[in-house]
């Protein structure tokens, strides 16, 4: 039970922990005995959360409201987490739009690629320099499997989750002879509020978050990147032998149906 909590540290922080597969970690890690952060934008879930943690588990569980599509909320949870010496760090937060690209606003463009993108890095960036005097931690971003395979209609969604997985991976070699390990894990249909193309309600095979977070620690300080479910594994494989241009025009003319359908 103290296996996670003597190998990294004993807190964890989790940004978008109040529903989903953030919530599902935040669960997974105070049954193991770890003090967890939660950070998201809705404080009566997170109280909700807390206060189930607290009473199930001996452990401190800490709220933070921070918007994390706003540069005001990524450094209110570095300054609220001053005190704390996170070992690891979940990436969890992010959410997407579909449809056609240019339907996209400014603003949701640029929230996207806050929440996505520069919110991660700009975690990472600080955690990490404590992890390194440490010599141990962790840091987990949550990818996705448009990450490696892109698709129409969910164009800066898969771009943003690309940008990710590529951020762990690089980060996964620099960081490791400080003793450190980061894993992108890449879920794919999963049973959340984001409900994408709508493909959950078409696929028997939809994933849960339970099975993401157990999928995230069988290969933590194994693997650099992790994808979730043998269907979605089976997409990346098809994908490498069709190409990517194939890849694409098979997803796109999948995506353009359930668009059509919509409007």
């Amino acid at each position: 039970m103290t296996e996670l909590k003597n190998k990294y540290g004993k807190w964890a922080l989790i940004t978008g922990a109040s529903s989903g597969i953030g919530k599902s970690y935040a669960y997974y890690l105070a049954e193991k005995g770890l003090n967890l952060v939660l950070v998201a934008r809705r404080i009566e879930l997170l109280n909700e959360i807390k206060n189930d943690l607290t009473k199930k588990n001996n452990v401190d569980v800490r709220v933070i409201i921070a918007d994390l599509s706003s540069r005001s909320g990524i450094e209110k949870v570095i300054i609220d987490c001053a005190d704390f010496q996170i070992g690891i760090l979940i990436n969890n937060a992010g959410f997407g739009k579909t449809g056609i690209f240019t339907n996209n606003s400014a603003e949701l463009i640029e929230d996207m690629i806050n929440v996505n993108c520069l919110a991660p890095t700009l975690l990472t960036n600080h955690f990490v320099k404590k992890m390194i005097l440490n010599r141990k931690g962790a840091i987990i971003f949550l990818g996705s499997v448009v990450a490696n395979l892109p698709v129409p209609y969910m164009s800066l969604y898969s771009a943003t989750k690309s940008f990710k997985l590529a951020l762990g991976k690089t980060l996964w070699y620099e960081f490791r002879k400080y003793n450190i390990d980061v894993i992108t894990v890449n879920p794919g249909s999963t049973s959340t509020e984001f409900d994408g193309l709508g493909i959950k309600n078409n696929n028997k095979f939809v994933r849960k978050p339970d099975q993401v977070v157990n999928t995230t620690f069988l290969a933590l300080g194994k693997k650099q990147t992790v994808t979730d479910g043998k269907i979605n594994k089976l997409l990346f494989f098809l994908s490498n032998i069709f190409g990517s241009t194939s890849s694409i025009k098979l997803s796109g003319n999948y995506a353009n149906k359930i668009i059509e359908k919509k409007s």
